[in-house]
């Protein structure tokens, strides 16, 4: 991985327990220990270097797989791509997530990474959105046997980092086509796999397929299977692995519902005190540490590119209702200061303690995502 000071770019335990794969809180997955069993999982917009990093400040966090990432748009150097990948010296350890249909681009993109020193290259085959299965990726890709696996043998066979591979269900419930696929990566040399418990169908609509995801577990002799969907608490968590047995669990919208989830959950595995619920000054202090971080990266523009954060942790951070409506519309430095003012002046006088992004999750069809 690129080595630095400074952000840099382009450069309850369970039947997959095993100490082969680190400890009990602990997992290897390839040649990387990982050390803890709680993940942050890659969501499109949102699982950028300052979240990576404003989260493992916090703690517990094991592995952070990046925003998905277009193969051919990376080995062409794309700005936004390079953007999607930059990191830090703190942001370990770390996957990148990439996606295509093309076997030769995925493998050159893998090559590319490796050859920059990052450590981990994850294939995303479980994006519902219509725009990247429309370039034949995402969970499209899984629709085909025999293509999918011609992608990741050519990815695994490219580099010597670890490969592991996210995906969904199937495609929807006539076609639940994960446990056949983890079985064949398993062969093909895949390290770890990512179920989350939908189809893609469901999009993220309906409750996560626990039995599903035992379903992948049973089918692999010994790599790591690391459940997702649905997990917002230390029990959704704890559950998901007595239930399906998977080695680890990776958190995605729980993240930002509570950025201290890594936390409490390193805590509960440590014994340590339960529950346990940060300050209010701790809590604004997050808010202006992640932008903060923000703005090393992206400057002024970062006033636009943090306003999605308003409406998830506008509930878990006690914002009051109207000041969560300015913070998802300032537009300058100073603003965001004033607001962050008045929050912590304000804080806990808001009414609802239902966080406004799953009121406006989208409930048409995928197709429009």
């Amino acid at each position: 991985m690129p080595h630095g000071s400074n952000t840099l770019t382009s450069q309850a335990h369970t039947s997959q327990d095993d100490p082969a794969r680190g400890t009990e809180t602990s997992i290897r997955i390839g040649a990387r220990v990982i050390p803890t069993r709680y993940f942050l999982a890659p969501l499109a917009g949102y699982t950028h270097l300052a979240f990576r990093r404003a989260l493992r400040e916090l703690g517990g966090l094991g592995l952070a797989t990046t925003d998905l990432v277009h193969a051919l748009a990376l080995i062409s150097e794309n700005r936004k791509s390079l953007d999607l990948i930059t990191t830090h010296t703190v942001d370990r350890p770390l996957s990148i997530q990439i996606f295509g249909s093309q076997p030769d681009v995925l493998a050159q993109a893998a090559v590319w990474l490796e050859d920059r020193g990052y450590e981990g290259i994850d294939i995303n085959m479980g994006c519902p959105m219509a725009k990247v299965n429309g370039q034949g990726g995402g969970a499209r890709i899984a629709c085909q046997f025999d293509a999918a696996s011609e992608l990741v043998e050519s990815v695994v066979e490219a580099v010597q980092v670890p490969v592991t591979v996210k995906m969904r269900l199937g495609w929807d419930s006539n076609s639940l086509t994960a446990p056949e696929l983890a079985a064949q990566f398993e062969r093909l040399g895949v390290a770890a796999i990512t179920i989350h418990g939908r189809t893609r169908a469901q999009g993220f609509h309906g409750r996560v397929d626990l039995d599903g995801i035992r379903a992948v577990v049973k089918s692999v002799k010994s790599i790591p299977i690391i459940g997702n969907g649905d997990v917002k608490t230390v029990d959704d968590a704890l559950w998901m692995r007595s239930v399906t047995g998977c080695a680890a669990i990776a958190i995605g919208r729980g993240a930002m519902l509570d950025p201290w989830l890594f936390r409490r959950l390193e805590l509960c595995e440590s014994g340590g005190p339960e529950p346990f619920e940060p300050t209010p000054d701790e809590q604004v202090d997050f808010l202006r540490r992640h932008f903060s971080l923000m703005t090393e990266q992206h400057g002024e523009y970062s006033c636009v590119l943090f306003r999605k954060f308003a409406a998830w942790y506008g509930a878990k951070l006690g914002i009051p209702e109207e000041l969560e409506v300015r913070l998802r519309q300032f537009s300058s430095l100073s603003e965001f200061d004033q607001i962050t003012d008045e929050i912590r002046r304000r804080h806990g006088e808001r009414e609802s303690d239902l966080a406004t992004a799953l009121i406006k999750v989208p409930n048409g069809p995928v197709e429009r995502w």
